[in-house]
């Protein structure tokens, strides 16, 4: 992580264009604001794209900077790169708390961000899983025996019976869930906004859980590294470790392959078990992969979903739609949008209505009932 450097004017005299700028506007937003890692990669992003656009335009300083620029600024982001509304109101609002810390700081006397109007943004439905798909899907994921084929099984069903977030699942801890009876419940921490929640577990979810902490992950954590191999014609077994990319050999002139384990398990022993819920497996049970019984990414949990639960809906499938199907299972059987806002962990109740403009089959039948 970079070192905490004073943002005062002093530091700031070497020089004032937007380039020189925005490092120092991303460690306040870090450190004062207390953004998270995240969020503070994206605004970067952003901030590089405004500042690749000002090359182009000429424009180094920000007294230079009209609202002018960043009105076309927006309109270049939505016939190059192709943004959509909602992406081009987000680089508005970076824009917007830049100029905000410029003007804190003494460097700018204007925020011409905050003179542009946000693009009105078109508000879909939710994508969603039905009822029947979601039992489809979890049907479809408990008939698997592979190692890869229990985890992800426990992975999507926890995604959707308790609608946590991409970042969310990759950061449940096993001291997180209390499986006990009568208290079986989640405990997310640090999740959007900076905010713990708790988040009740079903029976269902309870009982596959529980199968896969005993068994699955067990597995999973408690892999010697390395993979065993004895080629054609040897008399003896080799160990290959894999060190990020480098194979490294260890002859270990045994013969049978229970000395030849035994052998692995003295050498390359199996790290410290992770405290992560869900943990990296590969797809082919290589023991070579040098991050198998590791944490999970956000981006690993996204890529899962696509790869598994597809092929089974026979469309695409991305994690949030997970969430929005937990929600509107939750909505369609009657329950109250305040207990769907604490299981999601919305904000604000305006979020969570996003659900009430989806037909219910209780929308349906009463309305039959009227209009017969």
């Amino acid at each position: 992580m970079s070192t905490l450097v004073p943002i005062g004017p002093a530091s700031l005299t070497r020089g004032r264009t937007l380039r020189s700028l925005v490092p120092a506007f991303l460690k306040w937003f870090e450190f004062v604001r207390r953004r998270s890692p995240h969020t503070v990669y994206n605004y970067g992003k952003d901030l590089q794209s405004f500042l690749r656009f000002c090359d182009e335009a000429e424009v180094a300083e920000p007294a230079a900077v009209t609202f002018q620029h960043i009105e076309f600024y927006m309109g270049w982001l939505q016939l190059e790169r192709g943004l959509k509304p909602r992406s081009v109101n987000r680089h508005l609002h970076c824009l917007r708390s830049f100029w905000t810390w410029l003007k804190r700081e003494g460097i700018a006397t204007t925020n011409p961000a905050m003179d542009c109007f946000s693009i009105p943004e078109r508000h879909p439905l939710p994508n969603h899983l039905t009822i029947p798909e979601q039992k489809k899907v979890l049907t479809v994921l408990a008939a698997g025996r592979s190692l890869l084929g229990r985890r992800d099984y426990a992975l999507i069903a926890t995604l959707l019976l308790t609608g946590l977030r991409c970042a969310e699942l990759a950061a449940l801890e096993v001291a997180h869930l209390d499986l006990t009876p009568g208290g079986c419940r989640l405990r997310v921490i640090n999740g959007k906004g900076a905010k713990d929640r708790e988040v009740p577990i079903v029976p269902q979810l309870e009982k596959i859980l529980r199968a896969y902490l005993e068994q699955t992950r067990a597995e999973l954590v408690g892999r010697p590294r390395g993979t065993l191999q004895r080629e054609a014609g040897a008399s003896s077994w080799r160990l290959i470790e894999d060190v990020k990319g480098r194979q490294i050999y260890h002859n270990l002139g045994t013969r049978s392959r229970a000395d030849a384990e035994r052998r692995q398990a003295e050498l390359l022993p199996p790290p410290p078990p992770p405290p992560f819920v869900f943990v990296n497996a590969h797809h082919t049970g290589s023991r070579m992969v040098h991050r198998a019984g590791l944490a999970l990414s956000t981006k690993t949990v996204f890529q899962t979903v696509r790869r598994v639960v597809s092929p089974i809906i026979g469309r695409p499938v991305y994690p949030h739609m997970l969430r929005h199907s937990l929600a509107t299972r939750l909505f369609e059987n009657g329950a109250d949008l305040l207990l769907i806002r604490d299981t999601l962990g919305h904000a604000s109740i305006n979020t969570t209505t996003i659900y009430t403009h989806l037909t219910t089959t209780r929308q349906r039948q009463e309305l039959a009932r009227l209009l017969k």
